[in-house]
C-alpha cells in the first residue's frame, strides 16, 4: 500500500522531471515550433521568425547589436555591451533552449527574439514597451542590408494587433537613421505627432520623428495564459 510520504516522493520526483524538460526540451515543454501557447509567442514571417525568447535568447541576441554600428543609434550602457571576442560564440547559440526569459527580466518590454529560419540562427530582437507600446529593434550585422527591418517592425505590428489586441503602435526613430525611418515605412508606418526628444539608455538626448501603426479591430492568438 503507498504511503502518503511515498506519494509526496513520487510527485516530487515528477516535478524535477518536468522542470528539466522545460529546462532543456522547450518545444515539448511548451508547445509545439510555430504555434502560440502558454506564455510563449510565435510568428512565421517572410525571412524570419519571431518568437518569445529564452534566457539564452536573450543575451545571444545582444551580442548581436553590441558593434559599433548598432550603438550609434541604441547607445546601450557599456554594462550591456557584449565583448566582441564573445559575440560570434553567442549568435552561434541554438535559439529556444532553456527556460524563457521571465518579465523580471526586462518588466517594461515585451520583447520577441528573431531567428533566420533557414539557418536556425539569431537574427535580432524586436521589442514593445508594455505601458506606452512603443516598438524598437535590431538585427545582427549579418543580417543588415537585406530588408528584414521592415519584416521585423511588422511582426512587432503584428504581435499588438494579432496577439495582444493592441490597437494602435509607435516607433520613434532618429531624423539621421535612414535605414530605421525607410524600415518602419515600408511596414507600413505612418508619421504621428510625439516628443521632439527621447532619452537614450545611456542617457543621452537625442532628437526624434514618431511613426504610428493602426489596427481598428485588434484581436488575440489563441494561447493560454496571457
Amino acid at each position: 500500500m503507498t504511503t502518503q510520504l511515498e506519494r509526496r516522493r513520487r510527485y516530487t520526483l515528477l516535478a524535477m522531471i518536468h522542470r528539466q524538460m522545460t529546462d532543456f526540451l522547450p518545444w515539448m515543454a511548451q508547445g509545439r515550433k510555430g504555434t502560440c501557447q502558454g506564455k510563449r509567442h510565435v510568428l512565421d514571417l517572410p525571412g524570419l521568425r519571431l518568437q518569445s525568447p529564452t534566457v539564452i535568447d536573450y543575451q545571444a541576441a545582444r551580442a548581436g547589436a553590441s558593434d559599433p554600428e548598432a550603438q550609434r543609434w541604441l547607445e546601450w550602457p557599456d554594462k550591456f555591451i557584449v565583448p566582441a571576442g564573445q559575440r560570434d560564440r553567442w549568435l552561434g547559440a541554438r535559439p529556444g533552449v532553456g527556460r524563457l526569459l521571465p518579465p523580471r527580466a526586462a518588466p517594461h518590454l515585451i520583447s520577441l527574439v528573431a531567428i533566420d529560419p533557414a539557418t536556425n540562427l539569431i537574427a535580432g530582437m524586436v521589442g514593445m514597451g508594455r505601458k506606452d507600446h512603443d516598438i524598437g529593434g535590431y538585427l545582427a550585422p549579418a543580417y543588415r542590408g537585406r530588408g528584414l527591418g521592415t519584416v521585423l517592425f511588422a511582426g512587432a505590428a503584428r504581435l499588438a494587433h494579432d496577439h495582444l489586441g493592441i490597437g494602435t503602435v509607435y516607433a520613434g526613430a532618429h531624423p539621421g537613421n535612414a535605414a530605421s525611418i525607410g524600415a518602419l515605412t515600408a511596414a507600413g508606418f505612418v508619421p504621428v505627432a510625439g516628443p521632439p526628444t527621447h532619452v537614450q539608455p545611456n542617457g543621452h538626448v537625442i532628437p526624434v520623428r514618431w511613426f504610428g501603426h493602426a489596427r481598428a479591430q485588434p484581436g488575440y492568438c489563441d494561447r493560454r495564459g496571457r
